[in-house]
Order: C-alpha cells, then sequence, then structure tokens
C-alpha cells in the first residue's frame, strides 16, 4: 500500500476527497488570482476614461462659460452646460460600465462553472450554469450597471453644480477648473507638487503588485496626511473604482454561493491575503483567530451569519456575509466546501 493510500485509510477519506480538497483550494486561489487582473485591466480602462471626461469637461467649460477679466459671468449659459456634461460622462463612462458587466461577468460565471464541473462530485444538473444561474447572472448585471450609471448621474450632478456656484458668486475660470478636474479625478490629479506627482506615480505603478502592497499603502498614507486638502472619496475615480472593485468580487460571491449551496457544500473556509490596511475581521478569520466550534476550522453558514450579526466595524455593508465579505473594497472570499475534505487540525488531507 502506498504512503498516500494509507493517509487516506487512516484518516477514513477516499481519494475523490483528497482530489476535491485540492481543487476546491486551488480554485479558490484561482478565482482571488483572475479577479485581481481583471481588475487591474479595468482600472487601467477606468483611468484613461476618466482622463478623457477630464480634458472634454474642462474643454467644454473653457468653451462655454464666458468671463470677464478671467471670472465667470454668465448664469444662463452655467445652466445650459449641464445635458452636455451628461452626455460627456454618459459617452466616456457608461462603455467601460458596460464591459465590466457583460465581458467580465460573463469571463467570471465561465471560470465558475468550470470550477464546478472539475469538483465532480456533486449533482450533474448543478456541475454546469442552471437556468436559475443564468438568471441570476442577468440580473446581477443589471443590478451593478445600475450602481456604475448612478456614479454618472451622481458626478453630472455635483459638476454641474460647481459650474454654477462658481458662476454665481463670480469665480475665476481658474478656481472652477481646479475644482472640476478635483471631482473627477481626485484631489491629488493636478498637483504642482514633485513629492506628490512622484507618490502618485508610484501608486499608480504598484498598486496591483502583491509584494509592493506594504509601500504602496505606506505612500497612500503619506500621500493622504500631506497632500489632501479635501474629503477623501469625494471624486468619480474613488466611487467608480470601489464600485469596479466590490462587482467584481460581490458577482463572484453572489454566484458562488448560489451554486454551492445547489451542490449542497454548507461548510465554508475563508481565502485571502493579509496586509496592513486588511479588515480585523478578516485578518482574524483567516488567521484563524475567530474560532469555529470544529477542530478543523470550518464554518458552517449559520455561524457565519451570527459572527456577522454579532460584530460591527468600519466599511461594514448590509447583506448576506457570504457575499458583502468584510465590506467595501474587501479582497477575501469564502470557499465552500465538505468537512471530510479536511482533517481535524483543519489541514487538507495530503
Amino acid at each position: 500500500m502506498s504512503k498516500i493510500c494509507k493517509v487516506f485509510r487512516q484518516n477514513n477519506r477516499t481519494d475523490i476527497e483528497q482530489i476535491m480538497a485540492d481543487i476546491v483550494e486551488n480554485a479558490t486561489k484561482y478565482r482571488i488570482k483572475q479577479i485581481e487582473l481583471a481588475e487591474a485591466k479595468y482600472y487601467k480602462t477606468l483611468t484613461s476614461t476618466l482622463d478623457r471626461i477630464e480634458r472634454e469637461v474642462v474643454s467644454l467649460a473653457n468653451r462655454d462659460l464666458p468671463t470677464q477679466d478671467g471670472k465667470l459671468i454668465e448664469l444662463q449659459a452655467a445652466i445650459a452646460i449641464r445635458p452636455k456634461i451628461k452626455q460627456i460622462i454618459d459617452k466616456e463612462y457608461l462603455p467601460f460600465a458596460d464591459q465590466v458587466v457583460r465581458e467580465g461577468f460573463n469571463k467570471q460565471a465561465k471560470r465558475i462553472e468550470k470550477a464546478f464541473k472539475r469538483i465532480g462530485n456533486i449533482p450533474v444538473e448543478f456541475q454546469e450554469l442552471t437556468k436559475g444561474d443564468l438568471a441570476l447572472i442577468q440580473n446581477l448585471k443589471q443590478q451593478y450597471y445600475t450602481q456604475f450609471k448612478d456614479v454618472s448621474n451622481t458626478f453630472t450632478r455635483r459638476l454641474s453644480e460647481k459650474v454654477y456656484q462658481n458662476t454665481l458668486v463670480g469665480s475665476d475660470f481658474a478656481d472652477l477648473e481646479k475644482e472640476l478636474r478635483q471631482t473627477i479625478n481626485g484631489i491629488y490629479a493636478s498637483s504642482d507638487d514633485v513629492e506628490a506627482n512622484r507618490l502618485i506615480s508610484f501608486i499608480e505603478d504598484n498598486k496591483f503588485k502583491r509584494s509592493m502592497q506594504v509601500r504602496v499603502d505606506k505612500a497612500v498614507q503619506k500621500l493622504q496626511s500631506k497632500f489632501a486638502r479635501d474629503r477623501a472619496g469625494e471624486n468619480m475615480k474613488r466611487y467608480a473604482g470601489q464600485i469596479l472593485n466590490d462587482s467584481l468580487r460581490d458577482f463572484d460571491a453572489t454566484l458562488n454561493f448560489n451554486k454551492s449551496n445547489d451542490a449542497g457544500l454548507t461548510f465554508v473556509k475563508y481565502y485571502g491575503d493579509v496586509i496592513p490596511t486588511t479588515r480585523e475581521i478578516c485578518r482574524n478569520l483567516v488567521n484563524g483567530v475567530i474560532k469555529s466550534k470544529r477542530s478543523d476550522g470550518l464554518f458552517t453558514i449559520d455561524e457565519v451569519r451570527q459572527i456577522w450579526s454579532s460584530r460591527s466595524w468600519s466599511g461594514k455593508k448590509s447583506g448576506n456575509p457570504l457575499v458583502v465579505r468584510g465590506g467595501y473594497n474587501c479582497r477575501h472570499q469564502w470557499s465552500y466546501v465538505n468537512p471530510d475534505w479536511y482533517d481535524s487540525s483543519g489541514e487538507l488531507i495530503i
């Protein structure tokens, strides 16, 4: 008898359970990696999209808003510019949103389907995407596209208000331009400070590199503490970036929850990296500080719900904790498992 077979027999496990355990863990890590790659790809698209919006909105304001001695003077022009701002944002931003929910969600759904086919030891009818799954996918596409569209409407209104309020008090056009740029791309977009621009470039170049995460976090903290003049988050780039992150991860979590429930996988394990900005709830789950009632460290879905309902933390989102996880911008994922795939210490059988 081989050494591996002895291990299986000693632990009363089967070869198929071992294979499934490996598949589930590897599939979870693969899921997380693919989401990170998709986010990096779409964030790059988002950045170029918002840069175009910034240029076009500033150019529009410069062309359509009359000035005298550099000061804004005509309220009627400030009112008339709103539909033109909306046209620019919708033209540039909504195709990006459509690409995320169509291309991004479809690719993730195919990866989830492939993972369930590899598990194999679940009802055949649930190994592929069912009619219920396809209906869920369509609903999720509509839901998250609406969230992206809400950002478009919100910042059409905010930019229009900036134009109106600055014109009302006769501000310098240069002051309005600065506010427009900041509202779209953030408070650092047009900084003249050499150190600020160096930090911005470093963050943008390395934000998706795991090996650089600690240094990126320190750069962000320095940028915020030394150069910030407005409240963090009051710009289109921040809001759209958060929805991008949350939509990709929440879509993945929702479809996985739905299919795992159909497949009868009712135990979960929390996966993901721990970095300096990781929330305490996520850090403690990944590191095993929060204990389950089982010696193998696996949680039932009911236990997860109890943990979430008994704790509060910054950034926590309402909803199913198996979907919303740690909250806004959370990068962790639950993996749905069979407890027979793990030994008493919580390790996969090998």
